[in-house]
């Protein structure tokens, strides 16, 4: 068969329309582009699918060739792509299509076996770089939107300073001049602690808007997180009684690890909070859970926390790490994406899922880790 051949080149054109309409037109996606666009899809397809008639016939056109057309071709399409899975299932269904409607109708067998390669090889760098291409594009997002929690950190960071500084001061005076200061020294204790560590997360959230020229170093140590999750959970006492909830805690004395005690602390206490949240959007029912367990195995811990309330959606559960996403109406979507690079700068894991009465956070932490840079 001979390029020139017009059965075959008439043949593309309707299948190229074809293709374009009933595979690409099915996306909802892509439904406002095809309005505009059909025109210039098909006739990209049909260009592309040219070439691969003439390097079945030509076979001075080498593999390379064809691999790098496939890659430059594939820039044009990285606008149309929005869902990997929905990628895969189409270039499949191109693949199958040319091969039983252009391939095997105007091939003669001994051309068949290196046009199926061709097509193939067509394919499959074609799905490779638009993978690539969108990976890239995310991770450009994503460094666009931890650029706007540093400018806004900084900010928020600044304003917060004047109050804490206060707060400070006038704990200090109302503890000298108490009568008894033995009497409130734990409460003092504790405030003094959380008032500190609110200096640490502000200081935190000012290398977020700085790190590009001046990185803070994490401070790792040898960190029992049985004792860590103990404090976290005591601050959420009155909590507890407040909202009727039953802490179920099981913690091993074993979990030692090397890691930023305030960080991990920052991390629990958010999830137990998000916990305690989520029980104020149910008050009428009756029985609320929170179970906490910490196990040490493998040279790995393990920390679960499990609510009964309402389990996590399913459409939450990509997102949900993401900054600024949130399933709360007042939230901020930074408390979860910031629990995310703790663990993961402690060379661990986060994970969420629901249950069939309830939410799962699993996390998962190495015994040795070696210190690190703060992101």
């Amino acid at each position: 068969m001979l390029s020139t051949d017009r059965s075959c080149r008439e043949q593309l054109c309707t299948f190229a329309n074809k293709y374009v309409c009933e595979v690409l037109g099915s996306s909802q996606n892509l439904q406002h582009m095809m309005e505009e666009r059909k025109d210039e899809l098909v006739e990209g397809l049909q260009q592309a699918l040219l070439f691969l008639i003439e390097a079945i016939e030509d076979e001075r056109i080498s593999m390379e060739t064809i691999a790098s057309f496939a890659q430059r071709y594939a820039e044009h399409w990285i606008i149309y792509v929005h869902d990997a899975e929905r990628l895969i299932r189409d270039s499949t269904e191109l693949r199958n299509r040319f091969r039983h409607e252009i391939i095997y109708p105007f091939f003669q067998e001994k051309k068949q076996e290196r046009a199926i390669e061709i097509t193939n090889l067509f394919v499959d760098e074609f799905t490779i770089r638009l993978f690539r291409e969108k990976q890239w594009e995310l991770e450009r997002m994503e460094v666009e939107k931890f650029n706007a929690i540093g400018n806004m950190a900084a900010g928020m960071a600044h304003e917060l300073r004047n109050p804490i500084t206060s707060i400070k001061g006038f704990l200090q005076l109302i503890y000298e001049m108490h009568p008894h200061p033995e009497q409130i020294r734990s409460y003092y204790n504790i405030i003094e602690d959380e008032v500190k560590r609110l200096d640490y997360i502000l200081d935190r959230f000012l290398s977020l808007s700085r790190r590009k020229n001046l990185s803070m170093m994490r401070k790792f140590e040898e960190v029992n997180i049985g004792a860590v999750l103990e404090k976290s959970i005591s601050l959420f006492e009155f909590e507890f009684i407040r909202l009727g909830i039953e802490p179920i805690i099981s913690l091993t004395p074993d979990a030692i690890m090397l890691g930023n005690s305030k960080e991990l602390d920052q991390t629990f206490i958010n999830i137990i909070k998000n916990a305690c949240e989520e029980f104020q959007q149910i008050p009428d029912q009756k029985e609320k859970i929170l179970k906490i367990t910490c196990k040490f195995a493998d040279e790995k811990i393990s920390i679960i926390f499990f609510n009964n309330g309402n389990p996590i959606e399913h459409k939450d559960l990509k997102k949900i790490f993401s900054p600024f996403y949130s399933t709360k109406e007042n939230g901020t979507g930074l408390g979860l994406a910031i629990c995310k690079q703790i663990i993961e700068a402690h060379g661990g894991k986060i994970n969420i899922y629901p249950e069939q009465n309830g939410t799962v956070v699993e996390v998962k932490l190495p015994k040795h880790m070696k210190e690190r840079s703060a992101i």
